[in-house]
């Protein structure tokens, strides 16, 4: 009889500890999903939006623009070109994938510091992290601004 209580006692104990090691799991998970998420929404305006369609459809079309490490001089556009391009291959490299199942549809910009491509879930968060992304936006259509009475 006291044999069976001190196995039942134990039982109970493993019981917990196996409770509270799960806890601690399921934790550290949401704070990596949470730290992601918030890396995201810092460059990210709909970054929510974003990471909707890219779990839904299974990538999604963003536009990331990014800093030059030195300040561009407008009278050498060749070497603008240059450097533009140097920092999108990098980041390309880094970050998308070979073959993703999917078309990419890159597209780079010759002067603009910035590339547009479609990117899975797992590839934004990616790009998120990367310090040098500044901005990621959905890529899609903005109808123009309508001009103000008096010109302004």
């Amino acid at each position: 009889m006291g044999r069976e209580t001190v196995f039942r006692r134990s039982r109970a104990w493993y019981g917990w500890l196996a409770a509270w090691g799960a806890a601690a799991v399921l934790w550290g998970l949401a704070s990596c999903a949470m730290a992601e998420t918030s890396q995201l929404a810092q460059k990210a305006p709909d970054a929510a939006e974003i990471l909707a369609m890219a779990q839904r459809q299974g990538y999604v079309r963003v536009i990331m623009q990014f800093q030059l490490p030195s300040p561009p001089n407008p009278g050498n556009i060749d070497a603008v070109k240059a450097q533009v391009a140097a920092l999108q291959d990098a980041i390309i490299a880094a970050h998308l994938g070979a073959s993703p199942g999917f078309e990419r549809g890159l597209t780079k910009f010759e002067i603009t510091p910035a590339f547009a491509a479609n990117v899975t879930a797992a590839e934004l968060a990616a790009l998120a992290a990367d310090p040098r992304v500044q901005t990621i936006n959905l890529d899609r259509a903005v109808p123009p601004a309508t001009p103000r009475p008096g010109g302004r």
